[in-house]
Formats: structure tokens, C-alpha cells, sequence
């Protein structure tokens, strides 16, 4: 049996997971930041850099001065989607984080959400971008898309394509794996019974490299997308497997974080969806 010790090493408290394509000179600025960050909150984590099939040459450091990295790769560009799923499948920590590497979320906002997921006793966690630097057509389209899916999903979530979210462990393995799932994670939270808040997040402009992103076409697969996930969101199981005496992590974590960064806490701007 000694051959057996360490196989299985404690989990960390956060993964972060951050899809990227071709996005070598924001790779270290990013790592930089959410080292500072990270280290600030004193918690254990861990980071995945999930590369979707990228073309440019980035380097490769298998930690930051205090986290370790741990680089994955896809065989072939699969999407952002694909991308997150993997992450999450092979994130090992009890709350998992998502997040853009083209700089645009802001590492700084993590806290904040963190502290919300606890205190509110929630499962996800979203943000909303309130000023968005992005072209008035990006704008455009997603604005329409927001409010035709909160229409008929019922999710009251104002901003789903934001990328920076912090969600319980249970729920993240639960997402399912399919092209553009990642544009309904909170409506598929909602319709699997899990609790979801709203908070405002910065949004930076773009400094290097360009947008993949689409505009009218991701518009329209959205829309393809959103009849399918009507379909799905009716046939999910709302039932959860919960075992007795199993404390929850993150209380200890919340009541930390609040008086930690209790001045510069704002309350969340929308209140719980979902059902218990």
C-alpha cells in the first residue's frame, strides 16, 4: 500500500480555469496579476491554462512565484466551450473560477465573487460587465441575445457572456460538454435547481492580440443553441446528492474574506434565482 501514498494529493480551494487561442503576449501579464491576487486572499489554488489549438509560440512556467500552473492542451481548436469543459474536468479544486486570458476580466474582481458564493450560500456567481470596451456591434448583438434568452430561460441573468465566474464543485461537473454551452451556464444552473447571483466586474479594453469572437455568426449559432437548451433545461435532474456531517467549505472562507475586504464590499446587485 505505500506505493499508493500521494496519488491522490488534498484538493486546492480554487481552480481557476482560463480557455485560450493565440493569446501569447497576455499569457504572462495574466499570470502575473492572478499571482498577486491569489496570493493576497491566502488561499490554496491552483491554475489551468487550457490551450484551444493555438498557432503562436507563449512560454510554458510550471508555476507563478507562489501557484502551481498546470498546462492543457486540446489535440485540435475546439471552442471556447470545449475548451472550459476539459478545464473544469480536470480541475481538482472545491470551487472552480473561469476567466478570459485576453486581460478584458479583471483578476482583481476574484475577492468579491468569492465572498458572494460564500456569504449568499450560493452556487454560481456571475459577472456583469457594466462598461464594456468592445465594438458597438459586439455590444449590440450580445444585448439582444441577453435579454431573448433571460425571456425564455428565466435565468435574470443580465450578462452571460461574461467569463468571469466562480462556481461550487458540484455544479461545475455537471455542466454538460457541448459547443456553446459556455454561453448558458447560468440558465443551466437555474434549470438543474442551483442558486445563482449577479455582481458588477470591471471590463478592460483589449491591449494585445485581437478578438475571435464573431459577432452576427456567434448570433446566430446562440439562436440555434437556445432551442436546444429550452429542451434541456425541462429535462434536468433538480435533485442533488448531499451527505450528512460534510461541512461546507466555504464558510470558514466567507467570514475571512468579509473582514478582510469589508470596506470595498458592495452587496450583490440581484438577489438568489434558482430553487434549493
Amino acid at each position: 500500500m505505500e506505493s499508493f501514498k500521494g496519488m491522490h494529493p488534498p484538493r486546492p480551494f480554487l481552480s481557476i480555469v482560463i480557455p485560450f487561442y493565440n493569446e501569447a503576449e497576455n499569457l504572462g501579464l495574466l499570470i502575473t496579476e492572478l499571482d498577486l491576487v491569489l496570493g493576497d486572499l491566502g488561499i490554496s489554488a491552483e491554475i489551468l491554462l487550457v490551450n484551444d489549438g493555438s498557432t503562436d509560440f507563449f512560454d510554458r512556467p510550471a508555476t507563478t512565484p507562489r501557484f502551481p500552473i498546470r498546462w492543457i492542451d486540446l489535440d485540435r481548436h475546439s471552442g471556447q466551450s470545449a475548451a472550459i469543459y476539459f478545464g473544469i474536468q480536470q480541475a481538482r479544486g472545491m470551487v472552480i473560477g473561469l476567466m478570459d486570458a485576453d486581460l478584458q476580466n479583471d483578476p482583481a474582481d476574484l475577492p468579491r465573487l468569492l465572498e458572494t458564493l460564500a456569504r449568499e450560500e450560493v452556487h454560481l456567481v456571475t459577472g456583469f460587465r457594466q462598461r464594456r470596451f468592445d465594438s458597438w456591434t459586439r455590444r449590440f448583438t450580445s444585448k439582444i441575445a441577453n435579454c431573448v434568452r433571460s425571456f425564455l430561460l428565466k435565468d435574470q441573468t443580465r450578462d452571460t457572456g461574461c467569463s468571469l465566474k466562480v462556481l461550487r464543485r458540484e455544479l461545475a461537473v455537471r455542466l454538460p460538454g457541448w459547443d456553446g454551452m459556455h454561453r448558458f451556464i447560468p440558465s443551466l444552473a437555474v434549470a438543474m435547481g442551483f442558486r445563482v447571483a449577479e455582481l458588477p466586474v470591471h471590463h478592460r479594453p483589449r491591449r494585445f492580440g485581437k478578438s475571435k469572437v464573431r459577432p452576427f455568426r456567434r448570433a446566430w449559432k446562440a439562436t440555434i443553441d437556445l432551442l436546444g437548451v429550452l429542451w434541456l433545461s425541462r429535462r434536468q435532474f433538480q435533485a442533488r446528492a448531499l451527505e450528512k456531517g460534510n461541512p461546507d467549505p466555504l464558510s470558514e472562507f466567507g467570514e475571512e474574506v468579509a473582514r478582510a475586504h469589508e470596506p470595498a464590499i458592495s452587496p450583490p446587485c440581484q438577489g438568489k434565482v434558482g430553487t434549493e
